[in-house]
């Protein structure tokens, strides 16, 4: 399928850059592009913060956006990580039964179906007041260090990392979090999905290790197709760590759509 496009969703407190990696293998061989758009309240994205980003408005967003990113009524790969994973299950429960001949396959990378249980949802809280007091520092402090394998010291995806974080607005990561505490289980949308999927986690993911991966392939029991890759000496931005291993996976998809 020349025509199809790779719909990546970024994580917090990230941006579209996390993706240039990936995109860079991917638009080598010509068969697929990559489309990637800063969620609301963060580079070049037209939508602001708001106060809450609960996961429904980033996806209404994406599919209010999404004739710009995908022109022309072309089809599409739904592909996020971390928090764009959590985006790309929303989208599928609010806008997949009206985008069903256009959704071709699902990519999921170091994300989990499960939503925040009590002390999940407390540690966003803490996160927030964290954020209040000291700015987004506050977010870089204490996510820097889980996001990367130690492999990936000194290599230039730490700093990009680095500048990402730094990069979004305060009242933005206060609003993913809040929106983040509460989200859904998305057990429901994968049971009733029914093309290919991949499922990518870093194998040095200490945020979302394997087993909650495992957890969403088992979760598939509709789709045709379901795969898990686990990424040597990568963690929780395996794309980013590893965009020659995680492309080969996604190209490999491809072939069964």
């Amino acid at each position: 399928m020349n025509d199809l496009t790779l719909l990546c969703v970024h994580g917090y407190p990230l941006d579209r850059r996390m993706w240039g990696p990936l995109s860079e293998r991917l638009g080598r061989d010509g068969r697929l592009r990559v489309a990637a758009p800063d969620l609301r309240g963060r580079g070049s994205s037209r939508h602001p913060a708001t106060g809450l980003h609960a996961m429904s408005l980033f996806a209404n967003d994406l599919a209010t956006d999404l004739p710009a990113l995908v022109p022309g009524g072309a089809p599409f790969v739904l592909c996020g990580l971390s928090m764009g994973g959590y985006v790309a299950f929303e989208f599928l429960r609010r806008h997949g039964a009206g985008l069903r001949s256009r959704i071709k396959g699902l990519v999921l990378c170091d994300t989990k179906a499960a939503a925040d249980d009590a002390a999940g949802r407390a540690k966003r809280k803490d996160a927030i007041e964290a954020i209040r007091r000291s700015g987004i520092g506050a977010a870089f402090e204490a996510m820097a260090p889980k996001l990367l394998s130690p492999s990936s010291k000194g290599a230039p995806a730490e700093a990009l990392v680095r500048d990402m974080i730094l990069s979004t607005p305060a009242e933005t990561a206060m609003a993913d979090l809040a929106g983040l505490a509460l989200r859904s289980d998305a057990f429901d949308v994968l049971g009733g999905f029914d093309r290919p999927v991949l499922v990518v986690c870093g194998e040095d993911d200490a945020i979302t290790p394997v087993a909650d991966s495992e957890a969403m392939v088992a979760a598939c029991p509709n789709a045709p197709f379901v795969r898990l890759f686990t990424v040597p000496d990568a963690g929780h931005m395996a794309p980013l760590e590893r965009p020659d291993g995680v492309a080969e996976a996604i190209r490999d998809l491809v072939k069964r759509i």
